[in-house]
């Protein structure tokens, strides 16, 4: 098992005391389940997330963003943005104006504030005198705009689902002055039993069980705590999971000639860069929409509005959007996983929950499905920050949950 979680402590941003004024202000615990799909919690038995619905509110379902990744995915719930303004276009991704790529399992760029743009919510509490605390989220191992969480943790250092808990626990024990008032918690397990199994699986029913066991773990040491009741605890997924279908995985290099082409492959779909030649990318999106089994190839400038996959320069020349079920290869690629996401939002697969309880949400107050870049301005109101004005999210979406 890997070691407990061993989080950093950093001075930027409150210098880890509270100002003042934030003292009397609420606690937010923001709780991400990466892979949750929207209909999981119909399907097997969640007694802490049924505790949750049924003391708080909800979403009918959380519409991810595209590409419906993790990475991606939670940065828009970090930041109320889409991946064409927050810059996080992909779990990997190449930037030509940098000359460099981006990768979710390379520590030195996960760690680099300069790749991310926006202002994740934990900015926005710690340079309004808030302090916050990460028990993994995307983003908070960096210094975006010069700023950390007082308190985060390496994904290297993830520890098991009640390590993380206690932690959070642990965090909300401190004295006022030190004490967090947004902390963020991430659980991958679903995500993993998803690709590896498919989203119909024995596997997944384990893991869900499992994630709701932390999560009964997690308001259990909450209502032992004097202020329990000012805390607001909100379940999020960053996606779905869909199945896979062998039939329609396309190796790109069957079907292009991608020579002079730095191909990106995105979960799914691909990002294709031919250093701006425009000639170049048209033929190279005609072959591809030739032989493409389940899928189409655009132009950067032609991807589908809904879509908002244009405006950033590290969205490629060409961009695959495969199909739901449908995979982009290139040769030899590992085969692929059982289960997947990263497709159109728009498909039910993809999915997520949005679920929080806490004492300015009324009980059993529904809306129907929202798009998750309206996390943002609900957690600053949650919070009583000032939320950055300059984001594509809107708190009219959430506030019908708000009680004042």
């Amino acid at each position: 098992a890997p070691a407990a979680p061993a989080p950093v402590r950093t001075p930027e941003g409150t210098g880890g005391a509270n100002a003042l004024e934030t003292l009397d202000k609420p606690y937010v615990v923001l709780v991400s389940f990466d892979g949750f799909r929207h209909d999981y919690l119909a399907r097997y038995d969640t007694p802490s997330f049924d505790h949750v619905a049924r003391t708080g509110g909800g979403a009918d379902a959380l519409i991810p963003v595209y590409p419906s990744l993790t990475f991606p995915s939670h940065y828009s719930i970090a930041t109320g943005l889409y991946p064409e303004r927050h810059g996080i276009v992909g779990n990997r991704f190449f930037d030509p104006v940098r000359g460099e790529t981006y990768h979710y399992r390379n520590t030195a760029t996960v760690q680099d504030g300069t790749w991310y743009g926006g202002e994740p919510i934990w900015v926005t509490a710690e340079t309004q005198g808030m302090v916050a605390a990460a028990m993994l989220f995307v983003g908070t191992e960096a210094a975006v705009g010069g700023v950390r969480p007082t308190f985060w943790t390496p994904y290297d250092a993830r520890g098991s689902h009640r390590e993380r808990v206690d932690q959070v626990v642990a965090w909300l024990s401190l004295p006022a002055h030190a004490r967090p008032h947004l902390i963020t918690l991430y659980f991958s397990a679903v995500d993993g039993a998803g690709h590896d199994a498919g989203p119909a699986s024995p596997a997944v029913a384990g893991a869900v069980r499992q994630v709701d066991n932390a999560l009964g773990r997690l308001l259990d040491g909450l209502g032992m705590l004097p202020y329990g009741d000012q805390v607001s605890v909100v379940l999020v997924s960053d996606h779905g999971m869909g199945s896979v279908d062998p039939e329609l995985v396309t190796d790109l290099r069957q079907i292009a000639d991608l020579r002079n082409t730095r191909v990106v492959v995105t979960g799914p779909g691909a990002n294709l860069f031919v250093g701006g030649d425009a000639n170049r990318a048209r033929t190279l999106r005609d072959d591809i929409n030739d032989g493409l089994r389940g899928g189409r190839a655009y132009l950067r400038n032609e991807v589908p509005d809904a879509l908002r996959y244009r405006a950033d320069p590290r969205i490629g020349d060409v961009v695959v959007v495969a199909e739901p079920g449908a995979m982009i290869g290139m040769g030899g690629s590992p085969p692929p996983p059982a289960g997947m996401h990263g497709w159109d939002p728009r498909y039910a697969d993809m999915h997520g929950i949005f679920l929080a309880t806490g004492p300015e949400i009324g009980p059993g107050r529904q809306v129907g499905p929202v798009e998750s870049v309206h996390i943002y301005p609900f957690l600053a109101r949650l919070l009583h920050l000032t939320p950055h004005p300059d984001i594509d999210g809107n708190l009219s979406v959430l506030a019908p949950l708000l009680v004042r």
